[in-house]
């Protein structure tokens, strides 16, 4: 199969006029490109109108003579980076396929060395090929965000701060965003599937690969469900986290307050001007004896109660 990263005028319409089937495959067509592709494609207006307005959702559109399917996948992230989403129109007839996306998307320019000169290949496994490529680069994105959750959540077990919140919110955002595109996708690709194999001149092979796409298309759904059901508990998991540590707080306080109460009661005990008090306590030995007596006897016992009851309360 031939592969083209640009507009060739002269060579599309020697492949068109041969029969051979292709892939060009652009990045950042500019308005010129489109129209020449218009014509030398016959492409229709509709779908060359999509193409020149990104931003579309998970589709798939009919036409005579091909498929327009809005496929997307998405970059893994760097660290501390949101996720990246990949749109990509794809145009597909029985004589060739058209993609067309904004900026770099290392799967579709790894696969054009493979894909350059395989003849051999039925045409329906070659479109395989591509969107199974798109597909699979949903897997590392789907692996990152793992870790990021698994990394949130021992965070926020270690200890609870108010800037994890607004991290799980954002990871949230982010994995629906994706999921947003995931799930409509995995619900048309069985009528994408239907109508890319029912296109008029485009050969097919003995097994229809195509079905291995719906079902990764599944697995990454699934995979993002769960993540959405994690994150929504780590949120959980966040305020009872905090709870606990302001529990602790309280509780540690508490105790302090308890021996300040012991102190403060011996202490205002021994400072009333009582006859018996002033008269039997006139000795600097008197005095420490009944003050320690009073003091550390209650202070001992508290003490040795609240360390008992340590595991529970702190």
């Amino acid at each position: 199969m031939e592969v083209l990263t640009d507009v060739q005028p002269e060579r599309i319409a020697g492949l068109r006029a041969r029969d051979e089937f292709f892939w060009l495959d652009l990045a950042d067509p500019s308005e010129r490109d489109l129209e020449m592709l218009g014509e030398l494609l016959d492409l229709h207006p509709l779908a060359l109108e999509d193409t020149r307005e990104f931003g579309q959702r998970p589709k798939l559109d009919r036409y005579p003579r091909g498929v327009l399917l809005v496929f997307f996948s998405a970059r893994a992230p760097e660290a501390g980076a949101p996720l990246e989403l990949v749109e990509v129109h794809l145009h597909v007839s029985g004589g060739f396929v058209f993609s067309a996306r904004r900026g770099r998307s290392g799967q579709l320019e790894a696969l054009h060395a493979h894909l350059a000169g395989d003849g051999e290949s039925s045409e329906d496994y070659l479109i395989y090929r591509i969107l199974d490529a798109l597909t699979d680069a949903l897997y590392p994105v789907v692996d990152a965000v793992e870790g990021r959750v698994d990394a949130l959540e021992q965070s926020v077990l270690d200890r609870a701060r108010r800037e994890q919140l607004g991290e799980i919110y954002r990871l949230k955002q982010e994995v629906q965003a994706l999921q947003r595109r995931v799930v409509p996708m995995r619900d048309q690709f069985g009528a994408a599937s239907t109508a890319i194999l029912g296109l008029p001149g485009l050969t097919h092979g003995s097994r229809e690969h195509l079905r291995d796409v719906g079902d990764h298309l599944a697995q990454v759904a699934g995979e993002l469900y769960r993540q959405i059901d994690d994150l929504t508990a780590l949120t959980t998991t966040y305020f009872s986290a905090n709870a606990n540590r302001l529990n602790r707080t309280a509780t540690r306080l508490t105790v302090l307050a308890s021996f300040f109460l012991i102190w403060t009661l011996v202490t205002s005990f021994f400072g009333q001007n009582f006859g018996w008090l002033v008269r039997h306590i006139d000795s600097l030995e008197a005095f420490v004896l009944y003050e320690l007596l009073s003091l550390v006897l209650p202070t001992v016992l508290a003490a040795a109660y609240f360390w008992r009851r340590r595991a529970d309360w702190l």
